[in-house]
């Protein structure tokens, strides 16, 4: 028996309605399609666009904090240099410190002190006048008169304190220098300005006068101010001394007593200090 196949008619006809909306969602999303794929297209562009700016500022901001590395180990050396640099002057800067204050302290003292200058230049040249007194009487009236020629610069307007003070030191300097080496000359004696010697001064510790026809001499004694007559071997003595002193005789010893008191516990002292004002020349002993 044949079965015959059949749709029932509700069924078709739903089914017939449907086509027409297909048919109508077909070319609506033909049509959406490509416009969806440029909108992708446009945002990846724009998205690559974003990536590389964001890069190139990320690759700026590298090369800006590399600078700023190297700037800033540039700054550490320098500051290391820089330390190094100040340790070594603190000492200076200190002594220069102590210089400043000295000199400051100087100049409030400056004032003072030249005020008291006068007086002081006027006590100094009475010093060296009773220090002459009480020297050995060599060459007493020219050091004398340079004393007087001392005190009438003091009074001398046209001469600052300065150049009377240079000249008191010059004074005292040609004082000092009479202690050292020996010295002849041709003067009246003393006691006796009519009767001219031959004088030799070893130092400050011994003077010593010899006629001219060498037959007579002394000794200067501090004790009594008086002359002490030498015997025939001082009187040789003597002689050799004036001769080394005009240097016409090598050095030598000599045996010659001193003018000038000493003690026993200072006698070899006495001896080497004639020795070193001789300098190269012979020294003087006290005889026994």
């Amino acid at each position: 028996m044949r079965r015959s196949t059949s749709f029932s008619f509700p069924r078709a006809r739903a089914f017939g309605g449907m086509l027409p909306a297909l048919a109508l969602m077909v070319p609506l999303c033909a049509t959406s399609l490509p416009v969806h794929a440029q909108t992708l297209r446009d945002s990846a562009a724009s998205h690559q666009q974003t990536q590389g700016e964001l890069q190139s500022r990320i690759d700026a901001a590298d090369d800006e904090t590399r600078e700023l590395l190297v700037r800033l180990r540039e700054a550490r050396q320098e500051a290391a240099r820089l330390e190094s640099y100040t340790a070594e002057l603190t000492p200076l800067n200190a002594d220069r410190a102590a210089r400043i204050e000295r000199q400051r302290t100087a100049l409030e003292n400056l004032e003072a002190t030249r005020e008291s200058l006068p007086g002081l230049l006027r006590e100094q040249v009475n010093e060296l006048e009773a220090f002459i007194e009480q020297d050995l009487p060599f060459l007493k009236e020219e050091r004398l008169a340079r004393v007087a020629r001392l005190r009438d610069n003091l009074s001398n307007a046209s001469l600052t304190n300065d150049e009377r003070l240079d000249q008191l030191l010059n004074a005292w300097q040609q004082e000092l220098s009479y202690g050292q080496g020996l010295d002849t000359w041709r003067a009246g004696l003393i006691g006796a300005k009519d009767t001219e010697v031959q004088y030799l001064r070893v130092g400050r510790v011994g003077l010593y006068y010899l006629t001219l026809d060498g037959q007579h001499g002394g000794a200067w004694k501090t004790q009594n101010d008086s002359w002490q007559v030498l015997d025939d071997s001082a009187l040789s003595e003597l002689r050799q001394g004036i001769s080394m002193a005009r240097d016409q005789q090598a050095p030598s010893l000599l045996t010659l007593p001193l003018s000038v008191p000493v003690e026993n516990v200072e006698l070899d002292a006495s001896r080497q200090a004639v020795s070193n004002a001789a300098s190269s020349t012979p020294s003087a002993q006290e005889s026994s």
